[in-house]
């Protein structure tokens, strides 16, 4: 008997987290594959990252981990400049995201390739300079 107030204290916090997970939210990996990518966008320095900008959406990866999906908020050409601007609630705080696509020709640094624009991506003051193509019409 003396181990009821102890079960039902662990059956509470259960089913207190079931209703409010503190999990970052993960991108299906299905959820994407008939979808156009508009740009794909890589860096290689200080941490592996990938960017993938749907119509609708920006898919964030950094070093391996789990993939964020941000909704993509505004659009905006400025020049030869495209900036997309999005935002994400993560674990309760405002997770902001700016994207710059710059049409000027980069290299990765690692391999020969050279891609038709550089980006610049601006993450809770996390600034990550990389490489980007865009998806070519079907």
């Amino acid at each position: 008997m003396r181990q009821t107030p102890f079960l039902l204290l662990g059956v509470g916090l259960l089913v207190q987290f079931c209703k409010n997970p503190k999990q970052a939210p993960e991108i299906e990996a299905k959820s994407h594959e008939s979808a156009v990518v508009k740009f794909a966008c890589r860096g290689t320095s200080p941490v592996l990252w990938l960017v993938d900008i749907y119509p609708d959406s920006i898919v964030y990866e950094r070093g391996g981990g789990k993939k964020l999906v941000y909704l993509k908020r505004m659009e905006e050409k400025k020049g030869d400049t495209i900036v997309f601007n999005s935002k994400l609630t993560l674990y309760d705080k405002e997770s902001m995201m700016t994207i710059k696509i710059i049409a000027d020709s980069c290299g990765d640094g690692h391999s020969e390739q050279k891609y038709p624009y550089t980006a610049i991506v601006e993450r809770d003051g996390d600034v990550l300079n990389g490489c980007a193509i865009a998806a070519e019409p079907k």
